[in-house]
């Protein structure tokens, strides 16, 4: 289920080339964070300050997982152990590439099929972050979850 929810996240932060928050060439390539503090239901109570520490790379179409390795935050993060976020202010992080897969979205909302049912997502800019709530029909596999998701500006050195 991990697995089902880490292919959700990567595909949410496609949307983002309709957001003007988020204004570059092709604002779905970047590296992409939920937001540390955000509950199921409720946004982040930092404002999206502390990313967890997975994410997803988006180049060209092709979405990878990816791990940050190197971040030393304890008392920051949720289990207050180390190494499970950072600052979304941080200068510069290092990541590991994990897995690839593809994604496909419209301007206003993320359509994910899996196991012959297609989820509808549904997209609002905030002022740090951006909010996907799933739409009222749901899949059997969909939650209620809401992603709370953060662009990652510093600086990324790639590890193998």
């Amino acid at each position: 289920m991990r697995l089902l929810t880490l292919f959700f996240i990567a595909s949410l932060v496609l949307i983002t080339n309709s957001s003007t928050l988020y204004a570059q060439d092709n604002a779905t390539n970047g590296l992409w964070f939920e937001c540390e503090f955000a509950s199921r239901q409720a946004p982040p109570k930092d404002n999206c300050a502390m990313l967890d520490d997975d994410g997803f790379l988006f180049e060209k179409g092709t979405v990878t997982y990816v791990k940050v390795t190197d971040s030393p935050e304890v008392k920051g993060c949720k289990k207050q152990r180390a190494g499970q976020c950072f600052r979304a202010d941080r200068p510069a992080i290092k990541i590991k590439e994990m897995r690839k897969g593809e994604a496909f979205f419209s301007p206003t909302r993320i359509e994910i099929s899996f196991l012959g049912c297609t989820q509808v997502y549904h997209v609002k800019p905030q002022e740090n972050y951006l909010e996907a709530r799933p739409d009222d029909k749901r899949c059997i596999w969909a939650g209620e979850k809401r992603f709370y998701l953060r662009q990652y500006l510093g600086e990324v050195v790639m590890v193998k």
